[in-house]
């Protein structure tokens, strides 16, 4: 599959200004066949899935419909193992709270190991269960951002009962080695001559739709998808939540979600990220070609204006083992949020870092205070974590490619960057 090429590129909104948009990691739009699946559950088939009268018959069918898809995307030994929730940051609350009060109900355990780069929905989680007497320890990663597995295994100890660890990083794309970390958690448990099971929990949501995610060769527990990262809507997500795990409901109410999750399912959405998920399966590799040739092409054209302009970067995350669409990539002594300004007026959109916490200056502090911006930037806690730089981790974007990204769009979004690049200098 070649790199995507437009006749009429770089697109252009309603106002006919252009746009280029390259953050994907943060938020994607939803498939035209995606925006189809969900489109008659909010119109004539507008039932409740609990109604036993045929309009509820047919939402409770596209309710099942999407749990087979979702659970044939990850290979889930039965649909069952699919709960149906409101998106990631949910998903993630229900595994680790969960199943941190699952084990210390059960068995007084109160240990719970994770990584220092998780998404801030897994550090706020595990900093609240600290306040409620659980031990947390936050593992540190190496200088691609990946954990290592003898530091997992020099974490545990009796009492652990949770290990949350995410597939892949959303700021730099660095894939951690779950499977691998997965059996030298079973390991322990077997070398300890316990039957008390450590619950692996894995956050999924940047992986999905960009390389394989099996649940079977993953080893988890729990499996936390969020629907708007893979071309479905914002607010519905999912997690695989294997057989036999045990698990306590966070939200109470009546027995939707087998009893795992209370509230009226939101039949339009879940028809959408059933959706999605078919089109990741059937799709996959089409996909990941598509967005590593396309991530490949901008570094290239990035490379060569740096090399014009004489100015020192260094791309961060693993070299091979990351997402195909992710572009972390540092310049030095060059303010990030400056250039994201610049090239915004350009119609390119980006990032310095995982949407859920950067921050843009008002227009206000831009103009009365452009010289301080500098003193404002707060260095992310993954490019910390790694060990990156001062003088190159403030100078830090994010670009994030996706399905459709077209060469004449990634010509543009260089050229803009070492446009802004250039008046920085």
């Amino acid at each position: 599959m070649a790199l995507l090429t437009s006749t009429q590129c770089p697109s252009r909104d309603a106002s006919n200004m252009t746009r280029v948009y390259l953050d994907y990691n943060a938020t994607t739009p939803v498939e035209p066949a995606v925006l189809q699946a969900l489109l008659p559950f909010l119109g004539p088939q507008f039932g409740n899935a609990s109604s036993s009268y045929d309009l509820g018959q047919t939402a409770k069918q596209a309710v099942n419909t999407a749990r087979t898809q979702v659970a044939s995307m990850l290979g889930a030994a039965d649909p069952n193992e699919i709960v149906f929730l409101s998106g990631g940051t949910e998903s993630i609350n229900y595994a680790i709270k969960g199943a941190a009060m699952a084990a210390k109900r059960e068995s007084n355990r109160n240990h719970i190991v994770t990584s220092c780069v998780e998404h801030v929905a897994v550090l706020e989680t595990c900093k609240w269960l600290e306040t409620q007497g659980f031990q947390v320890t936050y593992l540190p990663v190496d200088r691609f951002g990946c954990v290592r597995v003898q530091d997992v295994l020099d974490a545990l100890t009796p009492q652990t009962c949770v290990l949350s660890i995410m597939l892949a990083n959303n700021e730099v794309g660095s894939l951690n080695p779950v499977a691998e970390i997965s059996q030298a958690v079973r390991r322990f448990a077997e070398e300890e001559g316990t039957r008390l099971p450590i619950v692996v929990h894995t956050d999924a949501s940047q992986a999905i739709g960009k390389v394989r995610v099996n649940v079977q060769d993953l080893g988890v527990d729990l499996l936390t998808i969020a629907g708007h990262k893979l071309y479905a809507p914002k607010g519905i997500g999912a997690l695989y939540l294997r057989e036999g795990t045990a698990v306590d409901t966070i939200i109470h109410g009546a027995s939707q979600e087998n009893g795992r999750r209370g509230g009226t399912e939101n039949v339009p959405l879940v028809a959408a990220l059933g959706q999605a998920c078919a089109l990741v399966e059937k799709n996959l590799h089409e996909y990941a070609v598509i967005m590593q040739e396309s991530r490949m092409f901008l570094l290239e054209q990035i490379q060569k204006h740096c090399g014009l302009t004489n100015v020192s970067y260094q791309v961060n995350g693993h070299p091979e083992l990351s997402l195909p669409n992710t572009l972390s990539i540092s310049f030095e002594n060059i303010n990030a949020p400056r250039i994201l300004d610049l090239i915004e007026a350009d119609g390119v959109y980006a990032s310095a870092g995982s949407a859920c916490h950067s921050h843009k200056s008002s227009s206000n502090d831009k103009e009365k205070k452009p010289e301080s911006q500098e003193e404002h930037i707060t260095i992310s806690h993954v490019l910390a974590a790694m060990n990156v730089a001062p003088e190159f981790a403030k100078g830090t974007l994010r670009l994030s490619v996706g399905r459709s990204t077209t060469q004449e769009e990634l010509l543009y979004a260089a050229n803009s960057i070492h446009k802004a690049i250039q008046q920085l200098l």
